[in-house]
């Protein structure tokens, strides 16, 4: 509780000087008036003492008085700055709010027109909530994901960007290209040309042809012995030859068919390769049968395997790998032609002959065959 005297000390010193200027200017307006008697303001205490009469001035406040008046001010301009502070809050609450109602409203329109816009462009691809891609069910479920983490006043235009639909239908994109590709790699392994036409495929073919034709040379050559157009020595030494021919021509003929094999292999891998480009460049829309493609190259390989004889025997056209009357006029260039008669005369000259002709072929049996 402040006393009187001190709050009404404490008024009078936050009064101007003015105000004290032009209180005591009112007394001095003529020095010949005579005094006149002040008059008492509403507003201002006397303060009365026992006794004399004259003016008696306010007994001078004691330090403690002093400071609570100064305390005492101290709250009031702690209380008018309250209201003041108060009347900002109150303001910028109010722009606050405003603020965020515009950005709650920029924000609910930026994620429905994100969504709209991307289902729009899924539908267009053919894809809706039940499509077998993800697509559908990714796109809105990183949109919503965004709208519920996104912060009050957060970046909803960065939040809702036109790049994540394309992102999502580029991953769709991608997984559903690599199961493609996945699922026609195990219908159709790579190496399926090679394990189809591999080294052996064709054995039996170019035996067969390798066979038949060296039997009509050694037939060719038993019927030239028995006609006595070969004796003993031309016809062994034509046999050695037809030997060593058939080993040369086994080799061309593998070479042959080798030629062969690999081209169809090539044919196979074209094919394969083909199938793969079409699943690596799938899109929405198009259709991709990796069973169906990885089926039709089998096929394929299976016609090309049955046509293989046939292919072969192309290859080596009209080819005769053993020329019979060669032989014969190499082997009588080695050992000479001395047909068997029928005398004993020509019998007996001929076992001479042929003895010494087997003793000089014996001294060169290291040279080569013409």
């Amino acid at each position: 509780m402040i006393a009187p005297h001190i709050a009404a000390w404490a008024l009078n010193k936050r009064k101007s000087n003015t105000d004290v200027a032009a209180v005591v200017a009112t007394h001095v307006t003529n020095i010949n008036d005579k005094p006149k008697k002040a008059k008492h303001k509403p507003d201002e205490h006397v303060l009365e003492t026992k006794g004399g009469g004259g003016y008696v001035p306010p007994p001078t406040p004691t330090p403690q008085e002093q400071a609570a008046a100064r305390d005492w001010e101290a709250q009031q301009e702690f209380e008018r700055e309250q209201r003041r502070q108060e009347v900002t809050d109150r303001a910028a609450a109010a722009k606050k709010e405003a603020d965020d109602a515009a950005w709650g409203a920029s924000k609910g329109a930026a994620y429905n027109a994100a969504l709209q816009g991307g289902t729009s462009k899924l539908r267009s691809l053919g894809i809706d909530a039940n499509d077998p891609y993800g697509a559908y069910s990714d796109f809105t479920g990183r949109i919503n994901q965004a709208n519920a983490n996104l912060q009050q006043g957060g970046d909803y235009a960065s939040a809702f960007s036109p790049t994540i639909i394309d992102e999502v239908l580029g991953n769709a994109r991608g997984t559903q290209r690599n199961k493609y590709k996945t699922s026609f790699n195990s219908a159709l392994p790579q190496y399926y040309g090679e394990d189809t036409f591999g080294d052996t495929s064709d054995d039996a073919i170019l035996a067969s042809i390798l066979d038949t034709q060296y039997g009509d040379a050694l037939t060719d050559l038993q019927a030239a012995r028995d006609r006595g157009q070969a004796n003993t020595s031309v016809y062994d030494r034509a046999m050695r030859d037809l030997g060593t021919a058939k080993s040369t021509a086994n080799t061309e003929l593998q070479n042959t068919g080798r030629g062969v094999r690999e081209k169809i292999i090539g044919d196979i891998g074209t094919r394969r390769t083909g199938a793969l480009d079409n699943a690596a460049n799938w899109d929405f829309g198009s259709t991709f049968d990796p069973t169906g493609e990885a089926n039709r190259i089998k096929s394929y390989g299976s016609d090309r395997l049955s046509g293989l004889e046939g292919e072969l025997r192309g290859a080596v056209g009209g080819k005769e790998f053993f020329d019979v009357n060669s032989l014969l006029g190499k082997a009588n260039a080695r050992v000479g032609n001395q047909t068997t008669g029928t005398s004993g005369t020509n019998a007996l000259y001929d076992t001479f002959a042929n003895e010494a002709t087997r003793r000089n072929e014996n001294v060169r049996a290291n040279e080569g065959t013409f």
